[in-house]
């Protein structure tokens, strides 16, 4: 099963993943909480930040295999679904906006300023 996180999701890296990590490693990453910055609808690896904490400084990991990782606290707007690989929208916005579709209607590949602006707003 694969894991998918929605923007601005909670997580940590899982015991298992710091298990094989050098000890340097894993001290800089134990325990430590960062917020996804991708979306798993559009990224199968999500970018994950960890704010400066006491003595470790801010951190940003790309591609992060979302194996690694488990779910903290789930973003404030969307409602989480686990297994990216169900075919179904993985994160339902809770605030009232519609589903955006993230492909040109006639499937020309292009899409309109419109359309564009409900993506990124």
């Amino acid at each position: 099963m694969s894991i998918a996180f929605p923007l601005d999701a909670k997580v940590r890296f899982t015991q298992e993943r710091l298990s094989i990590l050098t000890p340097r490693d894993r001290q800089g990453l134990a325990g430590r909480i960062g917020v996804t910055q991708t979306d798993s609808k559009l990224v199968r690896k999500p970018t994950v930040y960890f704010p400066t904490d006491g003595a470790k400084l801010e951190l940003r990991l790309f591609r992060v295999d979302p194996s690694h990782l488990e779910l903290v606290e789930n973003s404030p707007n969307t409602e989480f679904t686990p297994d990216r690989n169900d075919g179904e929208n993985h994160a339902d916005l809770t605030h009232g906006t519609a589903d955006v579709e993230t492909s040109a209607p006639d499937g020309g590949g292009t899409l309109s300023q419109s359309e564009m602006d409900s993506l990124f707003n």
